[in-house]
């Protein structure tokens, strides 16, 4: 069954770097991660015991509540206060009112779960829960914003490149053009030639190989295989094929020498499936 969601909608989403922490397996690992340190700084392993791996799990199940609050309170923002549209007023936005909502939200989720496991014995209205963990949490949502910040920044600074990127010369009849790298869908290799499509789905010959092509170095393409590399936005769909292959199927737009589909090796399989995953955030 072919795996078919590259729709024109998707690929005119736009969404950074930083949305890939709300995405398993991440979401997951920061959750993990998260507990296991705030598990260590808080209790005592001196005396451990077969309780302490039932207030873990249960401290698993609460920060991963917590994150997806977290989550939605981002998307809440991403559609009310757009990072690309006004970045200090989302900032101080998120830093106040977005902290505020979790940290309270974190509160009443712990109480809540204590009176229903531990009768409120373990954590609800104690001393150090509202001076330690909940600090400790805080410190935790002010990190996690930054991160957020940080990979929005880093993703920016990424497309800033991509639309900065060196021109390719190809040849058009008996003149030269300058390509940008962001007009080109696909380049590929046909009796010895090499060819450029662009995002008009017009044919030139490019001077260069496909191995001095790949030197440029942007990752808006993937070496499918000796004769292909390849865009997002040239991709159809894809699907598993025998032998640990992945089979593409191209939008050929009625270019004859244009293969339909292609085939990506075993050995490159998986770094396709995460280009895929990372060109389609």
């Amino acid at each position: 069954m072919d795996i078919n969601f590259f729709d024109k909608k998707k690929k005119n989403k736009v969404l950074g770097t930083q949305e890939l922490l709300f995405r398993k397996p991440y979401i997951w690992l920061i959750t993990v991660s998260i507990t296991t340190l705030n598990f260590l700084i808080t209790y005592d392993l001196e005396n451990i015991g077969i309780r302490y791996l039932y207030y873990y799990l249960l401290d698993v199940i609460t920060t991963y509540m917590i994150i997806e609050f977290y989550a939605q309170g981002i998307r809440v923002l991403n559609s009310k206060v757009p990072l690309h549209e006004d970045f200090v007023k989302r900032v101080t936005y998120q830093f106040t009112i977005h902290t505020l909502s979790v940290v309270v939200f974190s509160i009443l989720l712990n109480v809540l779960l204590d009176h229903i496991f531990f009768n409120g014995e373990r954590l609800s209205l104690s001393f150090n829960f509202y001076t330690q963990d909940t600090v400790l949490a805080l410190v935790f949502i002010l990190f996690f914003h930054c991160l957020y910040f940080g990979l929005y920044l880093l993703s920016t600074q990424k497309t800033r490149r991509e639309e900065t990127a060196p021109q390719v010369k190809v040849i058009q009849g008996m003149s030269f053009k300058l390509l940008d790298l962001t007009e080109i869908l696909c380049v590929y290799t046909f009796l010895g030639t090499t060819y450029v499509i662009n995002n008009n789905y017009k044919k030139f010959v490019l001077e260069k190989t496909l191995g001095e092509f790949e030197e440029l170095g942007s990752n808006r393409f993937f070496r499918a295989n000796r004769q292909y590399i390849v865009s997002l936005a040239i991709i159809d769909s894809y699907k598993s094929a025998d032998n640990g292959k992945v089979e593409v199927f191209l939008d050929a737009n009625g270019i004859e020498d244009l293969s339909k589909s292609i085939f990506v090796s075993r050995s490159k399989a998986s770094s396709f499936r995460a280009w895929i995953h990372i060109r389609h955030q």
